[in-house]
């Protein structure tokens, strides 16, 4: 037989807040450790490079739009010129992304060999310094504008 008080004791059980996400937290905010985002890295400097040879996918391209989208987004909290380096980057992509849809192939003009690069090197000295907590939110507000028609994605070039 339940009575009332067993009743309210197994939901105060059921609901109960976590005891250690204050430490979670406090865990996101601590900066990187060094060589943690390494593999992100190397899977975006690979689909870079598939995007300068020709023989990318539109994956491809997302992957690296979406990298400059966040990494716009941590700049703004950071530097001016960090801002004016990743839109650079972002404008080569955006003209990358109209001669895919004129030619159907990928590739960079020589102002966008320049600045995406410098755009990439820009990201992952921010990312390296940067808290995962800061990361998660650069990238929330990214797809926020990107939903909101504000940073580059794939329609806006078509």
């Amino acid at each position: 037989m339940k009575t009332a008080h067993r009743r309210a004791a197994q939901h105060k059980r059921r609901w109960q807040k976590d005891p250690t996400a204050a430490f979670k937290l406090l865990g996101m905010a601590k900066p990187n450790e060094p060589g943690k985002l390494d593999t992100e890295h190397i899977e975006c400097r690979v689909s870079f490079e598939r995007l300068r040879d020709g023989g990318a996918t539109e994956q491809d391209f997302d992957l690296v739009a979406h990298v400059l989208n966040s990494a716009l987004v941590r700049a703004e909290q950071i530097d001016e010129l960090l801002v004016e380096t990743i839109k650079r980057g972002q404008d080569a992509m955006v003209r990358m992304k109209d001669r895919y849809l004129r030619g159907l192939r990928f590739g960079f003009d020589a102002p966008g060999l320049r600045d995406v690069p410098a755009a990439l090197d820009a990201w992952e000295a921010m990312a390296d310094a940067s808290s995962p907590l800061q990361l998660q939110h650069a990238i929330k507000e990214a797809y926020r504008r990107m939903t909101g028609g504000q940073l580059l994605k794939l329609e806006d070039v078509q």
